[in-house]
């Protein structure tokens, strides 16, 4: 979402099931017309513990989407699994 005076807050969540596994969630705000990124942050979490972003970001007027990407990795360090998903897009 974003608010009146510009202030994005930008969240998601992830979790892997298995205590042996390692998920990492990247959480990145985007700006149309190349979709680049302008701010990203990340979380990481043991299984089956939940990393989870929600932060605040001030931008420019724009149109704005969110990609959330989470990434699950096994004791050895191998990744297992990577998914992204994408919010609605949100014009300010």
């Amino acid at each position: 979402s974003i608010d009146s005076s510009g202030k994005a807050t930008c969240s998601g969540m992830a979790s892997a099931y298995n205590s042996s596994h390692t998920i990492n969630l990247t959480v990145e705000l985007q700006k149309s017309g190349d979709w680049s990124t302008i701010k990203s942050w990340s979380a990481t979490a043991p299984g089956p513990h939940i990393a989870d972003v929600y932060e605040d970001y001030y931008v420019v007027r724009g149109t704005y989407r969110v990609c959330a990407t989470a990434k699950v990795y096994n004791a050895s360090g191998t990744l297992l699994e990577s998914q992204s998903l994408y919010s609605d897009t949100v014009v300010y």
